[in-house]
């Protein structure tokens, strides 16, 4: 068979076929396009813009954290979702993406002069500040977070906790694969399971088209679309999904996740639930979009994870008691345990002229809100 599909072959060169074609002279157009061409110089994207990104995404996680110490309401960090949405998911074109980062970190230990500094910072940035003060990355800074965020409704439909706990493993191996493919052969696996790059890809290119429009440069004349209509489809069900299932890609499908979970446990400052004055209402636990939060019927207690907790602000409204608190390891200090009960000196002038509620008088009350809401394994 071999021999068979060498025959054309060796015929080729004596048949003497489209020889004059290739030595025809070049036509008129061809030979002035060569004359008038001018060789240009590739621009590189100026070392201005990789500071920026730094500098947004520090200042994002600092007032993120703040916010999350202070539990202040899921409104302000939808602001700034929408902020980190525009600027590093659409402006920057997906940048910076925690998937990405993942897996150009890791092929920077191999290979360091593939992977500059700034990539480093990014992908360190959001893991200290997680062992400080949570996963406020995920809920302030992430532009795929905030896609989810965005959309994701007050009352999701809560996944039951076994099929919540298999998925959760999804994360786990989805980052020792990065992990792997990016230290032996420099792959980029996870980035290619990322369902929103049409989305950011498209929207980078849009504000491009604008700005050289603005500008008076060359530009397409037509509006371009990043992706196969495979990754539009599987975008479009991602985004249908996280309209009823919150956080679907965060919860069950990110590598970074597992990282930011592991330090947000280790981390210093851990979001708790005081049972003194908790009286197990569990209305925290279907706001909270990463199912972080989980109340045992018998014995009567709310805890949060803080591995799945993403610093969010939904519970801190949801809760009628002021239960939510983030006590400080150092009870020493000026502010040990910064909560909505005292964190303002407003609020406890406020509060220290209402009387304190009984909790021994509401017992009954408590067991009837209880009951009235059960949980189901």
């Amino acid at each position: 068979m071999k021999l068979l599909r060498l025959i054309p072959c060796l015929l080729l060169p004596l048949s003497g076929f489209a020889v004059e074609d290739c030595e025809r002279p070049p036509t008129a157009e061809l030979s002035e396009f060569k004359e008038t061409y001018i060789p240009q110089e590739f621009n590189w994207e100026s070392f201005s813009w990789e500071i920026a990104d730094v500098a947004i995404l520090a200042v994002l996680l600092a007032a993120a954290s703040i916010l999350s110490v202070r539990h202040h309401p899921k409104c302000r960090f939808t602001a700034m979702s929408v902020f980190a949405l525009l600027y590093f998911g659409l402006f920057r074109g997906g940048c910076i993406c925690p998937v990405g980062a993942t897996a150009n970190f890791f092929i920077g230990l191999t290979r360091p002069e593939l992977i500059g500094k700034t990539v480093a910072i990014l992908f360190l940035l959001p893991l200290l500040t997680a062992f400080f003060f949570g996963r406020v990355f995920c809920s302030s800074a992430c532009p795929i977070g905030a896609v989810q965020h965005l959309l994701s409704r007050k009352t999701g439909y809560q996944l039951p906790k076994r099929l919540n706990r298999i998925l959760q493993f999804i994360p786990f191996a989805l980052l020792a694969a990065t992990v792997w493919g990016a230290l032996r052969s420099g792959i980029f696996l996870a980035c290619r399971l990322d369902v929103y790059k049409p989305l950011f890809f498209t929207g980078h290119v849009w504000i491009g088209q604008l700005l050289n429009t603005m500008q008076g440069t060359l530009t397409e004349p037509r509006i371009l679309l990043i992706g196969d209509t495979a990754a539009w489809l599987m975008l479009g069900f991602s985004l249908a999904l996280g309209v009823f299932v919150p956080r679907p890609f965060c919860r069950f499908a990110c590598p970074y996740s597992v990282l930011l979970g592991f330090f947000a446990y280790i981390g210093l400052r851990r979001r708790s639930i005081d049972p003194a004055s908790c009286f197990s209402c569990v209305q925290c636990t279907k706001t909270c979009p990463a199912q972080a939060i989980s109340a045992d019927f018998k014995k009567r207690t709310v805890t949060v994870s803080n591995f799945h907790c993403i610093q969010c602000g939904r519970c801190d409204e949801t809760c009628k008691s002021d239960s939510l608190q983030t006590p400080s390891p150092y009870p020493e200090t000026r502010f040990p345990n910064i909560g909505k009960s005292n964190v303002l000196p407003h609020r406890l002038k406020s509060k220290s002229a209402e009387p304190e509620p009984n909790i021994q008088t509401r017992s009954c009350d408590d067991r009837i809100i209880f009951q009235t809401n059960p949980i189901h394994p």
